[in-house]
């Protein structure tokens, strides 16, 4: 850590301005033409000094004494904290804070993207719905590739933005009392955000060991802190005020992060459990839907049946080529008899694209010639029995 002294001194319009190091000071002497009485301070100084008190110091003409003021003028302004101009007090952000932080961004991001995601698909499925036609549209395809610059886009601005707004912080740093500086414990500005946040990405590359390092540097720097030269510290560092940073870390993070630890596990088992139920359903839906669309067909073949004495076919009795009944579920409803006992049945051919589990396959309904004046119908299927509705299951399969 650098020992060199630094200067700050009051300008023309009695702002205070530094830290300088001493070559930049005596730069901005001979730049600005500061005047004698100027008001200067160096660490070790009880007080603010003129300017020709300290020349010999600086190495400076001696100029000749000036009469004092007849009011000396108070400054306006009060003596920098040590600790600003040497960085010897400062608190950094340790591991536990940081992963905290990272947890509760983490949760705000995904529901912020979750939203977006929602949004995107509740167009795009509404669009598939008033599309006409049977074949999907390969742009359909190409717009949901989309949602990945969505979820990155949203991230790089959510760090980014805020990193290097006057917050300095995102909401889950600022919830732990955290913020982002420089080297030099300044903010950054967006392009060094932005930077940063595209480093992250060796921390996680490095099966994120990089974010460990955290809890290991000196200066509790991560990896790609190290990378974009910035530093994590307590929200008060680098202030007036750096007997306010926290030393401890809170009981109540400790709680935040055992009740995280607790809630994620519980969430993924649930997910795990409710996306295939999801959609086995939808599949199930989409099988019934075929279904509903074949039974105005059941009524033709029964009447055909008792009028003729036998099953009819495709072309016969008012029923159309098989081809002829496809639709967004069904690609043919193919009309006859079984083989293995002659019964009358309608075969469905489903029609899934992109779903393997039942683009081709088929659901049989075949009557029940024995059930009286008016026949019933069972339903079988090559489905899987969590893809059918129950009354299609074998009494095995339910």
């Amino acid at each position: 850590m650098s020992t060199e002294t630094t200067w700050y001194y009051a300008d023309r319009h009695g702002q205070q301005q530094g830290p300088v190091s001493r070559e930049d000071f005596l730069r901005v002497i001979e730049r600005e033409r500061l005047s004698p009485d100027t008001l200067v301070w160096r660490d070790g100084l009880a007080q603010w000094q003129p300017l020709s008190s300290l020349a010999d110091e600086l190495g400076l003409p001696t100029a000749p004494p000036q009469p004092p003021p007849t009011i000396p003028p108070a400054p306006r302004f009060s003596a920098p904290a040590p600790f600003a101009a040497t960085s010897v007090d400062v608190v950094y952000a340790g591991f536990v804070r940081r992963w905290a932080a990272y947890l509760i961004d983490g949760l705000i991001l995904g529901a912020i993207t979750f939203v977006l995601i929602f949004a995107f698909a509740l167009v795009l499925g509404l669009s598939l719905a008033l599309g006409q036609g049977h074949e999907p549209d390969p742009a359909h395809a190409a717009l949901i590739l989309l949602i990945y610059p969505i979820v990155f886009g949203v991230s790089l601005l959510y760090y980014s933005l805020q990193e290097s707004s006057v917050h300095q912080a995102t909401l889950g740093k600022r919830a732990l009392g955290i913020k982002v500086t420089d080297l030099e414990g300044r903010r950054i500005s967006w392009k060094h955000a932005v930077g940063r946040w595209f480093a992250a990405a060796l921390s996680h590359l490095t099966m994120d060991i990089g974010f460990l390092m955290a809890a290991f540097t000196e200066r509790k720097q991560a990896l790609h802190d190290m990378v974009a030269s910035t530093l994590v510290t307590d929200r008060w560092a680098f202030t007036d005020h750096p007997e306010r940073q926290n030393r401890q870390t809170s009981g109540c993070l400790i709680v935040l992060l055992i009740g995280v630890l607790l809630i994620v596990p519980v969430i993924a088992i649930l997910a795990a459990i409710a996306i295939p139920s999801y959609q086995n359903y939808l599949q199930r839906a989409q099988v019934v839907t075929a279904i509903a669309q074949a039974e105005p067909l059941e009524a033709q073949v029964v009447q055909a049946w008792q009028t003729n004495g036998k099953c009819p076919s495709n072309g016969e009795a008012g029923i159309r080529d098989a081809d002829s009944y496809a639709s967004k579920q069904l690609q043919s409803i193919t009309v006859g008899s079984m083989k293995a006992d002659g019964s009358c049945a309608l075969e469905l051919t489903l029609h899934a694209p992109g779903q393997s589990m039942l683009d081709g396959k088929r659901v049989w309904l075949t009557m029940d010639k024995g059930s009286g004046i008016a026949p019933t119908w069972r339903c079988s299927s090559e489905l899987p029995a969590r893809t059918l509705p129950m009354n299609c299951r074998e009494p095995q399969q339910q």
